[in-house]
């Protein structure tokens, strides 16, 4: 009777189960890294075209503003203010203008002189 209810248990191998229970931990902990792997990308390329855009909008603000700060300094525009009394300009005296003159250049000012033979033979 004894041998009877030993043929009626199924024995497992520990060592197998084992093994089959960590490939698929592995397996499952590989799956779910990829699908988040992949969630983060899709959220940082969303994010990057975010930043594209802002990039690109903030460009086009300074090209705008670029254009905006050129007309309001030309030299029309600023006599457009003189006249309306926008501006308050004083003509500078001939006094305060300092004038800059280059004298002409000597022939020989930038010519290499000959060095004359100091080592005694004459």
């Amino acid at each position: 009777m004894y041998r009877s209810r030993r043929k009626n248990c199924n024995a497992v191998n520990a060592a197998s189960l084992a093994r089959w229970i960590v490939m698929t931990a592995f397996l499952a902990l590989a799956g779910l890294s990829y699908v988040y792997l992949t969630l983060q990308l899709y959220h940082l390329g969303e994010r990057k075209k975010a930043i594209e855009n802002e990039l690109a909008s903030l460009r086009t603000q300074n090209d705008v503003t670029n254009v905006q700060i050129a007309a309001l300094t030309s030299r029309s525009a600023l006599q457009r203010r003189l006249k309306e009394g926008y501006l308050k300009m004083i003509p500078i005296s001939e006094n305060n203008i300092v004038r800059l003159t280059i004298p002409p250049r000597q022939e020989g000012e930038n010519a290499i002189q000959p060095v004359a033979n100091q080592s005694g033979a004459r």
